[in-house]
């Protein structure tokens, strides 16, 4: 792909363009009802968790690439920390659960996230003591804990009990201070099934639910073809493509099939075709050049059956698929 600009006699004039619009490719969001639904839920957890002066969590999970990460990224830049007097007040703070977590290095994760001065100090209920009058002096009314999966062994799907007990007891501990948000893909799931206090502790359980494509859900088909346009769109605006018409019938059946109507797996393909157009010189993406960015996205996974892309008519998701995300990816 690099060809065209390495071939060039004004390589770098043209890598800097290049760049530019791959740049902006890349800085594009695009809202959508499922985002903006789950946003809103979160928002009116935050708002109303502490009001009773009990403990409150909630969960949300989405298959791998489901679009859980720009759920949490739009909420958090909704919550920056606000400047008071020598400190930060941290209304809203984000942890994400280390791989192969103990009690010890996800209290050590989450002091880290509030600027702790010393995060290494004591073992797991030590920070955990810690981590709670943190959070009562920073202000902080929501943690969010990200990634839980990694509770789950990948292989074996064993749960790590210290540390679901540590969160557990997390939540009791702050009651009245902090709400949790448990944050992972599908896989995390196990965590509330093997602890049966955790799961009795969560007041919601929320999923990024994808896009159908069927006659009985034509309104939702509607609104994934309308989220298809908008990327048409901001390609046009932002990156200087000629439309490309991602919402035309037989090209969204591809797009929906080849991402399960899942916004997050929708948006990834959709920039790396578009950053594949940019590197080949075109102004158009077509079936080849979506063809070709599903198999770089997809290219050390097995979960696939068919390109949606090469196929003489569109095929349904489980053509494509071995099997549901939740057990083919997880």
């Amino acid at each position: 792909m690099l060809q065209t600009v390495l071939m060039s006699s004004n390589h770098m004039e043209l890598s800097d363009r290049h760049a530019s619009r791959i740049n902006a490719i890349k800085g594009i969001r695009i809202e959508n009802d499922r985002t903006i639904d789950l946003v809103k839920k979160i928002q009116l957890f935050k708002d109303t968790a502490l009001g009773g002066g009990e403990s409150a969590s909630a969960s949300l999970t989405a298959p791998t690439r489901g679009g859980k990460t720009t759920i949490i990224d739009t909420f958090m830049s909704k919550h920056p920390p606000i400047r008071e007097g020598a400190a930060d007040r941290v209304p809203v703070v984000y942890v994400e659960v280390p791989s192969g977590a103990t009690t010890k290095t996800l209290g050590r994760a989450a002091l880290t996230a509030l600027n702790h001065l010393n995060p290494e100090k004591g073992d797991g209920d030590f920070k955990r003591v810690e981590l709670v009058a943190t959070l009562r002096r920073r202000g902080t009314t929501l943690i969010i804990f990200d990634e839980l999966q990694r509770l789950v062994e990948k292989d074996r799907g064993k749960v790590s009990k210290n540390v679901s007990d540590w969160i557990q007891n997390l939540i009791n501990n702050c009651r009245g201070i902090c709400a949790v948000l448990l944050v992972g893909t599908t896989r995390a799931r196990s965590v509330f099934a093997k602890n049966g206090h955790l799961i009795g502790r969560n007041d919601f359980h929320w999923e990024v639910e994808p896009y159908q494509r069927n006659p009985q859900q034509k309104k939702d088909w509607e609104l994934y073809r309308a989220y298809l346009a908008n990327f048409d769109h901001q390609f046009v605006t932002v990156a200087d493509f000629s439309r490309s018409n991602f919402a035309k019938p037989d090209v969204a059946a591809r797009i929906h099939a080849a991402s399960l109507g899942y916004p997050g797996a929708t948006a990834k393909l959709l920039q790396i075709a578009a950053t594949d157009a940019i590197m080949q010189g075109s102004n158009v993406i077509d079936n080849a050049i979506l063809a070709s960015a599903f198999d770089r996205l997809w290219k050390f996974s097995n979960a696939v059956a068919l390109n949606p892309f090469t196929s003489d008519r569109p095929l349904l998701p489980k053509q494509v698929w071995k099997g549901p995300w939740e057990e083919i990816l997880d």
